[in-house]
């Protein structure tokens, strides 16, 4: 919808004429093709990146060893090069099809520019992200998952063995020459 907002500032009132891009100004008119082209479009790759990022998200919950939370960030930092080539590549290939000189096509390519680069610096990067936080175990339902399993460590349990104290004199020469 943002979209789809910004793109009748640009060519229904012509708030974004100073980008100098010859084919976005206002033409008073959106075409009728247009919308009902990018609505498809955007539908089908914002699904496509976010069922990679949530089926990915599900496998370091299914995993073990990962909160909620933990699963979330880590989902997010497996699959965010790879979501930000993929919408930078989307991105650059429509918005070459802004310099047509087809009003309809310019208009369709940029509906498509705006969506993609929303979905991929915004939608996935935040949005997504806060949701399945708030929703917390409600988020995979109707599937059960295992609880959130908190291990609490002690410094104790962390380091079972002694430290291996040094005598002084011990190899100080050799650990001088090392630094030096």
């Amino acid at each position: 919808s943002f979209g789809f907002g910004l793109a009748v500032l640009a060519f229904q009132k012509g708030d974004v004429d100073w980008v100098g891009i010859p084919g976005i100004h206002d033409t008073g008119e959106i075409s009728f093709i247009a919308p009902a082209m990018a609505f498809s479009i955007i539908v089908g790759l914002g699904l496509d990146y976010d069922v990679f990022l949530i089926s990915r998200i599900l496998e370091f919950r299914r995993g073990g060893g990962h909160t909620h939370e933990s699963s979330i960030t880590e989902g997010l930092a497996a699959t965010g090069g790879i979501i930000t080539a993929a919408g930078l590549i989307m991105a650059v290939a429509f918005g070459s099809l802004m310099f047509s000189s087809t009003p309809a096509l310019v208009q369709w390519s940029f509906m498509l520019t705006v969506a993609v680069l929303m979905d991929t610096f915004v939608i996935r990067t935040m949005v997504v992200p806060i949701l399945m936080g708030y929703t917390g175990k409600y988020t995979w339902w109707p599937q059960k998952l295992p609880d959130d399993v908190v291990e609490e460590e002690s410094e104790e349990s962390e380091n079972t063995e002694p430290p291996l104290e040094r005598e002084s004199g011990d190899n100080d020469e050799e650990n001088e020459a090392i630094m030096a």
